[in-house]
């Protein structure tokens, strides 16, 4: 299915790009972005008039891809024969000519397989850069590509290009509320989180969902054989040039679906050492697939951390539909819908208290001053703190989020006791309850001690 170009939001991102343009001088930007994140609908919006070249390269060998560039730079000289670069340097030579007499933008995308073409390419790269900002040619060069850890190694210390990037932006996928703008407009904050829960931020995920309810997104486009959805995760790591053994990878990833969080527990799923695991789990954080969480705290030994499946969509998927293919293939939708279903709002709770952890970091006056946002958790005193933001080694905010329509008192009381735990640096510390409802019990004692209580229409 191709790519359908979308934009929502990504402001900062445009207006840095727009004014590198209309500087008219010498720039080169690094945009580096997971598959199907947005980095074409960003340069489509950012870049879309004036002369530009911009090609999106694949598989092909050197010569392909130079005969294809060449058609796409054919248009910068309607009328004339037509254009042919023997090699790199030359139609680096023939950008640059060309920009030396009105301003330039050249859109390299998925760069990694031009350099898997022509390994030597980042060095020629450099070799004509190196002139062009020298002599103020006022040509935008921006190096787009997928294989995270490839695009941030052409800036590494000894790279060819590094010390050499204007612009370097990382495109991440869109937060809670932005990617609400894709998906039906009429539903309330609760579908909204939900939909958030089984499809995340990534724009082309919302896309293919449509504007469907979430129930039949499940149904249609991640459960059924064929959809959009259906083998996605699959075909992404797949693709990745820079994960062998994907077997290892999958196992890894449909463990950490199941809930383990911890490397031995991780490795015992998987039947693998810790070190080895720990080296497959290392790599996936490298390129944007799994994450490790830290509990939030001041000082002393860091505490033991715990992994996690990064994007919401991937979590589902390889909570959900990894471990049940088989009965999908057979056709047996229903059947694993309503084993979703029943599970669902387990599932939700988490990714409820990731979406409360980003109001307080983006939209809350709370947190606009903290230094870091996160929680906290110990595994000696069984106890735990989902949202949890700090400034100048002090507890600042702690927050409780509970996934119910009916929040009691009971929640306010852990949080008291949990906050005791933290001692002296959590005295003064803003509380507070998130949840889709409270009860009137909850709502007296939350006024009483000036326990803060965060409904789900807020977080929107």
């Amino acid at each position: 299915m191709g790519t359908q170009l979308v934009f929502v939001n990504r402001l900062q991102e445009v207006h840095r790009l727009r004014d590198l343009v209309a500087a008219r001088r010498p720039a080169l930007v690094v945009l580096r972005g997971r598959r199907r994140v947005g980095k074409s609908a960003l340069l489509h919006e950012a870049i879309p008039h004036g002369r530009v070249v911009s090609y999106q390269a694949d598989e092909q060998d050197v010569e392909a891809q130079l005969r294809l560039l060449a058609r796409e730079a054919a248009a910068l000289l309607p009328g004339s024969p037509p254009l042919a670069f023997s090699d790199w340097d030359w139609a680096l030579e023939f950008f640059g000519r060309a920009a030396a007499d009105d301003p330039l933008v050249v859109i390299l995308d998925e760069f990694q397989f031009l350099c898997s073409a022509e390994t030597a390419l980042p060095s020629i790269v450099q070799r004509h850069w190196d002139r062009w900002d020298r002599d103020g040619v006022p040509l935008v060069l921006v190096l787009a590509g997928s294989a995270l850890s490839f695009m941030d190694g052409l800036l590494d210390h000894g790279a060819p290009l590094f010390g050499r990037a204007t612009y370097r932006p990382l495109l991440l996928p869109l937060d809670y509320r932005d990617a609400t703008e894709l998906g039906p407009g009429r539903a309330t904050p609760s579908e909204q989180v939900v939909r958030y829960a089984v499809l995340g931020g990534t724009p082309q995920y919302q896309l293919w969902a449509g504007r469907r309810r979430t129930a039949n997104v499940i149904r249609d486009a991640i459960l059924t054989k064929g959809a959009p959805l259906y083998e996605e995760p699959l075909q992404l790591l797949r693709a990745e040039d820079e994960l062998r053994e994907p077997r290892g990878y999958f196992s890894v990833l449909r463990a950490l679906g199941a809930g383990r969080t911890r490397t031995g527990e991780i490795a015992s799923a998987v039947g693998r050492d810790t070190s080895a695991t720990s080296r497959l789990l290392e790599r996936l954080a490298e390129l944007g697939y799994a994450e490790l969480r830290e509990p939030l705290q001041p000082s002393g030994p860091r505490a033991r951390g715990i992994w996690q499946i990064a994007d919401p969509y991937f979590r589902f998927w390889f909570r959900y539909v990894f471990p049940n293919r088989s009965r999908l293939e057979r056709g047996r939708v229903a059947e694993v819908y309503r084993e979703i279903d029943a599970d669902l709002d387990t599932y939700t709770g988490v990714v409820f208290e990731e979406v409360c952890r980003a109001w307080l970091a983006r939209y809350s006056e709370a947190g606009q001053d903290a230094d870091a946002v996160g929680s906290w958790w110990s595994r000696r005193a069984d106890a735990e703190i989902d949202v949890v933001a700090m400034r100048s080694r002090d507890y600042r905010f702690l927050g409780a989020c509970k996934w119910s329509t009916r929040v009691g008192a009971d929640v306010l009381e852990r949080l008291h006791a949990h906050r005791a735990l933290l001692g002296s640096r959590a005295a003064q510390a803003e509380l507070a309850v998130f949840g889709r409802g409270f009860t009137e019990r909850a709502r007296e004692r939350a006024a009483r001690e000036h326990v803060r209580l965060v409904g789900i229409d807020e977080l929107f």
